[in-house]
């Protein structure tokens, strides 16, 4: 047997090996991870979080939906109504995607702050008691009856899958999908 004595800069070098080892093969397996394709549950996945997350993407996107004219104030107020359903927002995905060779569907089912509801009966509160007050006044009103929600209601969307050269691609929502996930539906 060959009696090795290793100095604290033999040692070192070493240990700086390994460590090195282990930091290729960390940085390996990110980039395999990242590079495989992912699949339409994955993309689903994604997708919900972005909402889940209230992403800036996401947040980005956000339109008014009813025919009032907003002040930049008022749109705001509209944005945070809206960021608080996304960071509340729960979902699960019910029905694992039905694959053929170029199509899937997956089936997201949530549960979302009822808007659409508080919105109308805001709207018919305002209508019969307070048609001669301002708009902007009016605007308020239904924000904040918007802001008070509590009843929830229960959707469900199909997101389709078509596969393009071996990638699975997200056909796009449509916009009644959309204001599902608002709760203005």
């Amino acid at each position: 047997m060959v009696n090795l004595k290793l100095g604290k800069k033999g040692i070192l070098y070493i240990a700086l090996f390994i460590l090195g080892l282990a930091l290729i093969a960390f940085v390996a397996s990110i980039i395999l991870k990242s590079a495989s394709p992912k699949g339409p549950v994955e993309l689903t996945e994604s997708f919900m979080k972005k909402y889940k997350n209230a992403s800036s993407e996401v947040m980005d996107k956000i339109k008014y939906p009813y025919d009032d004219v907003l002040t930049d104030e008022q749109f705001n107020k509209y944005k945070d109504i809206i960021k608080t359903q996304y960071l509340a927002l729960d979902y699960k995905i019910v029905d694992k995607p039905v694959i053929g060779e170029v199509d899937a569907i997956v089936k997201v089912e949530f549960e979302v702050l009822d808007y659409a509801s508080s919105y109308d009966k805001a709207n018919s509160y305002l209508s019969i008691y307070e048609s001669e007050m301002p708009d902007i006044k009016k605007v308020d009103y239904k924000l904040k009856e918007m802001q008070n929600t509590k009843e929830k209601v229960s959707y469900s969307i199909e997101f389709k899958y078509y596969k393009l050269d071996g990638e699975w691609k997200m056909t796009d929502l449509s916009k009644a999908s959309l204001s599902k996930l608002d709760g203005t539906f």
